[in-house]
């Protein structure tokens, strides 16, 4: 009996705002632009040919508010609106996707990497390995056996073994290391005071955020400059730091109703990918796009 296919997961969004300020200004016939849809589908067109993938999903956020901003109104809100020329092209990029016969995932409420997770959960309890196409370090609390990331701008692979030595801590902590140090790319607020020092030096020593707080008069032994200033850090900010760990959590029970068999690639259809590829000025995107027989 053959092993069932590898599926590989790409974080569509990731690589259509690198494409976006990587890219010089591109413009469709129209006026719109493109760039950021152009950049993607060069890089999706050259993923297609370096891997023949037979399961293939491409996963989208559904706006800026999920339900993270319930729970805390700040999160990400250091980043403010996207570029006006970038707007017009999610929509777009998302298109584009699916005319190159790619399945997509998009939920209300939830983000790309919480579909994420939800399809690396379901298909290896269906016996595949995952790999996430990735290059955003806190997916590596998705690395298990049979999970993999792999970064495609830098052609770079990550396993749960190679965490430590990246990180600093084991796969299964970085969302502990999260809620320690705190995040100032999506405003996770964190412990105040705690660096990423402290934070790896507690989870050396600790298994989790839980045994952290169980046993804090072992934190003032520790041997990290400030050890008793830490323990009043920690005391002090208990609450942000489990607000913190909610907020990096990767919900794997999100709303999403694909299963393997909705992800088999099999190439685009070339009417429909033509004509996108036209009214966008899009042709060179198209050229190499894998087509259905």
């Amino acid at each position: 009996m053959s092993a069932k296919p590898t599926a590989f997961l790409i974080d569509v969004m990731a690589y259509l705002f690198r494409a976006f300020y990587a890219m010089r200004p591109m413009s469709a016939p129209d006026g719109t632009p493109v760039n950021a849809v152009f950049g993607l589908g060069m890089t999706l067109q050259k993923f297609l040919a370096d891997h023949d993938p037979q399961l293939l999903v491409g996963c989208f956020d559904a706006g800026t508010h999920t339900f993270r901003n319930d729970l805390y109104p700040e999160y990400k809100a250091n980043r403010g609106a996207p570029p006006l020329e970038l707007v017009p092209q999610f929509d777009l990029g998302r298109e584009l996707v699916e005319r190159m016969g790619i399945a997509t995932a998009i939920c209300p409420g939830w983000e790309a990497d919480d579909l994420l997770a939800t399809l690396t959960g379901r298909l290896r309890a269906a016996g595949h390995e995952v790999v996430v196409v990735s290059g955003d370090k806190d997916l590596a609390q998705l690395l298990a056996p049979g999970v993999r990331i792999f970064n495609l701008a830098k052609n770079d692979w990550w396993h749960a073994e190679r965490v430590p030595e990246l990180l600093g801590v084991r796969a299964d902590q970085v969302g502990d290391l999260l809620a320690l140090k705190g995040d100032a790319v999506d405003n996770i607020p964190g412990v105040r005071g705690v660096g990423p020092k402290a934070a790896t030096a507690l989870l050396a020593e600790f298994a989790d955020l839980d045994a952290v707080y169980a046993d804090l008069d072992r934190v003032e032994s520790l041997p990290v400059r400030g050890a008793k200033g830490l323990r009043k850090k920690l005391e002090d900010g208990r609450e942000a730091a489990e607000l913190s760990r909610k907020l990096v959590a990767l919900d794997c029970e999100t709303p999403c109703a694909l299963e393997a068999g909705d992800m088999r690639y099999t190439g685009a259809e070339s009417g429909p990918l033509e004509e996108f590829a036209e009214r966008w000025g899009l042709g060179r995107v198209a050229a190499r796009v894998p087509r259905r027989e």
